[in-house]
């Protein structure tokens, strides 16, 4: 029986990980308009109706400030809408918009859901093993620079 040679399981996963995403993102936006992460926060959203875009944020694992930039998107687009809180009328709540439940009604889980939901199973030495695996890949790759963002959701132009 012949090894697998640790590096090419690695770039095979991760080839795998790209490509479910690449092939979701593509399906959103030939159907719907929207890119795979945009789907990705209704769908959260739908499973936690009123929370504010910390909450959300920290749901979906991504900085507070990208999940801003696609929550106003996707309310310019009629998806989601901003309600002040009823018990603090100070705190903002998101809600989905009839539209917004409709375009993600009967829809199948996401990449980035199945992703959560599969580091969520691991044991906790195995979440800890793998983030600081792929922590020292991203250093040893010179790829920590940039912010990291919602798979395949541009940073706002706007931003200077």
């Amino acid at each position: 029986m012949r090894k697998t040679d640790p590096s090419q399981t690695i770039m095979d996963a991760l080839r795998r990980i790209v490509q479910a995403l690449r092939r979701a993102s593509a399906r959103y936006e030939r159907e719907a308009g929207l890119t795979s992460a945009q789907v990705f926060i209704l769908k959260t959203l739908h499973s936690r109706p009123g929370v504010s875009v910390n909450a959300l944020a920290a749901a979906t694992h991504t900085q507070q400030s990208t999940v801003s930039e696609v929550v106003t998107r996707l309310e310019t687009r009629g998806l989601i809408e901003r309600r002040p809180a009823a018990q603090d009328r100070r705190r903002v709540e998101l809600r989905l918009t009839p539209q917004g439940e409709q375009l993600i009604a009967n829809d199948a889980a996401t990449p980035q859901e199945a992703l959560v939901a599969a580091i969520a199973d691991l044991p906790a030495e195995k979440r800890a093993a793998l983030a600081e695996g792929l922590s020292a890949l991203i250093i040893t790759a010179g790829l920590g620079d940039e912010a990291p963002h919602l798979f395949f959701e541009s940073p706002s132009q706007d931003a200077s």
